[in-house]
């Protein structure tokens, strides 16, 4: 019965990403770029609570948590990166880095929540860990680059966000669908 009460704690934080990525729209298009930073990184946070807690009860790779979690992290992510793309700001992210991402997040998504009902195992590998943590350091970096008033060229950055993003979804889609029976690496 605890570890059932401690999931559904889990599955809770994992889903507050989703409004906390709505949250974080709304502040970034009005200009609330301060406010927007602290809710991203109550996000990022939340990300981090769960799948330290998961992994330390041995909870990760049983129940709804399975699929809530890499798909509250998605949704999370696509919004903020929305977000950064739809605001006006003085350094911002090219639409071409946005599409791409948010893209890889709408087929990555179904994809391993797919394998996961397939009774694949499912979980993430080093290099999806590394994308997604660059994806977190990067709108951190944007933000504070505007807060801050720095000017950038972000190319170089927006071509390491892209190449890890699809390198990580061509890696996990192998793993999950191509080689099946196995998700790590």
């Amino acid at each position: 019965m605890r570890s059932e009460k401690l999931r559904v704690v889990l599955n809770a934080i994992s889903l507050s990403r989703i409004p906390l990525g709505l949250v974080f729209l709304v502040l970034i298009l009005r200009g609330a770029l301060t406010e927007g930073l602290l809710v991203f990184l109550l996000g990022v946070s939340s990300d981090k609570v769960d799948g330290f807690l998961a992994r330390r009860l041995r909870l990760e790779k049983i129940g709804l948590g399975r699929v809530l979690d890499p798909i509250s992290d998605r949704i999370f992510i696509s919004l903020s990166f929305l977000a950064l793309c739809l605001a006006e700001l003085k350094v911002d992210i090219s639409w071409w880095a946005v599409l791409l991402t948010v893209g890889q997040d709408l087929i990555l998504a179904p994809v391993g929540a797919y394998a996961t009902f397939k009774k694949h195992r499912v979980s993430v590998s080093a290099l999806g860990k590394l994308a997604t943590s660059y994806q977190y350091v990067f709108v951190s970096f944007l933000l504070l680059l505007n807060l801050l008033g720095f000017s950038l060229n972000l190319l170089p950055l927006e071509l390491m966000l892209v190449s890890l993003n699809l390198l990580s979804a061509g890696h996990h889609i192998y793993l999950w669908l191509l080689k099946g029976k196995n998700g790590a690496s």
